[in-house]
């Protein structure tokens, strides 16, 4: 009884279609990206990077999209819709079922022989049959055809959503990259400014020890060092948090120690000059989130053409094999049945006659999905347009402003010396060498801002044309 128990145990989970599941014979494990972070990394590895060195933009991005949970998902939701795909495939091709079995029957009746009393008689049955079943749908008017149809493009808008999802994931980190670099280079010009202005209390006090400066200049200058250092203490506390933020955008803890590469990118826009409108087309052309839509817009319309077939009639291929040994306790003037079998084959028309009027509704509903999915493709077609646009009107403006900001940083730096200079010869005055430290601590700030400004518009106007990439990183 145990062998018989552990042969049919077998026999189901070795069964063929249980050594299906283990096929890919659709081919769909090359039809999506083969890890989460693998459209954007290419062959780039997803190994942790380590942090006790001085982090490049590449490995703060590289670590990001591996780690990102919103990146998992959408990579999950492509895979999903590639075995949709094969699904699909499969419907093309016939299915084929086997049932087996062992039966015993008992059949115990009581007949009332009157003054004889009831007479009893028993009669056992058994029996061993099995069944294999054949059904291959052969023409359905084109309704497997949209189907198939839709799940392939709605593989495309899961392909082309997880795309955009690294790219925001790409986006995000970048930005917090650049506020960590932004708020050390805040850090830094406070600690200047902090300098500049303890060197002003030391020559205040010269002057007024030597009975040649007043003690307001003094006073005045002693204040300003203590704005200079509650502003340090502040800009350090923002590089702190930054640190920890872009942390966090990389998988890791917050509180985990790290160093950035912090050297100022090189002012070069050369990647986008063109004329705009032609990065407009582009963009129209290869945007993640305008080719997820477009694709939704396909399916849609596929379904429509599958709503429409579902009315339509199917013919198939349809056979069955039945062979059966049964075992009775038969009478004595019958002969024994050792075994049956018997075969069917035929060609089968289902026809749908009457369903409630759902079909024309199931078509409208279907209909009324894709002038939905219609409208949305052309409004995200106006938005990559008008993102387009903005980014790269900011991008020429930021590149403008970072000669500028360079130039008054230098300035400035001059014009404090001069009035260092002629506060030290007595023929400024210290209102002067105050304006001209204001000045200069304002034009650092004005540097960090425009610099930060064009790396981050840099970006933007790469993620707006959906061509966020490793390179974008140097």
């Amino acid at each position: 009884m145990r062998i018989r128990a552990a042969l049919c145990l077998l026999a189901l989970t070795g069964s063929p279609s249980t050594y299906a599941q283990w096929l890919d014979a659709y081919g769909t494990k090359h039809i999506a990206a083969s890890s989460p972070a693998a459209p954007l990394l290419n062959n780039a590895s997803c190994l942790p990077e380590p942090v006790d060195h001085p982090l490049e933009l590449e490995d703060a991005i590289q670590q990001a999209v591996c780690a990102n949970p919103q990146a998992r998902e959408a990579w999950a939701n492509a895979r999903a819709q590639a075995a949709a795909v094969g699904v699909n495939e499969a419907a093309y091709l016939p299915t084929l079922n086997a049932t087996a079995g062992i039966e015993r029957d008992t059949l115990a009746t009581t007949y009332d022989a009157g003054a004889f009393g009831n007479i009893k008689t028993s009669q056992n049955s058994s029996s061993k049959y099995g069944v294999l079943n054949l059904n291959w749908v052969l023409f359905d008017f084109g309704k497997r055809g949209a189907a198939l149809r839709q799940a392939r493009e709605l593989l495309a808008a899961a392909n082309a959503t997880q795309d955009d999802v690294l790219q925001t994931v790409f986006f995000n980190t970048a930005q917090a990259f650049y506020a960590v670099r932004d708020a050390r280079a805040s850090m830094e010009a406070a600690q200047q400014t902090e300098n500049v202005a303890k060197e002003s209390v030391a020559e205040t006090s010269a002057k007024h020890d030597a009975g040649a400066g007043t003690l307001s200049d003094q006073l005045q200058a002693q204040t300003t060092y203590r704005r200079a250092v509650i502003d340090r203490v502040n800009a350090e506390g923002n590089e702190r948090t930054a640190k920890g933020t872009l942390a966090a955008a990389m998988g890791l803890d917050a509180n985990t120690p790290m160093q950035i590469d912090g050297s100022e990118p090189p002012a070069n826009s050369s990647e986008f000059e063109q004329d705009v409108d032609r990065l407009i087309d582009e963009a129209k052309a290869s945007q993640p989130k305008l080719v997820a839509a477009r694709a939704k817009l396909e399916a849609a319309r596929a379904n429509v053409d599958a709503a429409r077939a579902q009315g339509r009639p199917t013919i198939s291929l349809v056979g069955s094999l039945t062979q059966n040994n049964p075992s009775y306790q038969q009478q004595p003037e019958q002969l024994p049945i050792a075994s049956s079998r018997g075969s069917t084959i035929g060609i089968q028309v289902t026809i749908p006659l009457f369903e409630g009027f759902a079909s024309g509704y199931r078509v409208a509903e279907a209909q009324a999905q894709a002038d939905a999915q219609e409208a949305d493709m052309q409004n995200t077609e106006l938005q990559v347009s008008l993102d387009v646009w903005r980014s790269y009107q900011s991008l020429h403006a930021d590149t403008a402003n970072l000669d500028n900001s360079k130039a008054l940083l230098t300035d400035a730096e001059h014009s404090l010396e001069i009035a260092r200079g002629r506060y030290k010869a007595g023929v400024g005055t210290f209102t002067e060498l105050l304006n001209a430290q204001t000045a200069l601590a304002d034009a650092r700030k004005q540097r960090i801002l425009a610099v930060s400004k064009w790396s981050t518009d840099r970006l933007r106007l790469a993620e707006s044309l959906g061509n966020l990439g490793l390179w974008a990183a140097r």
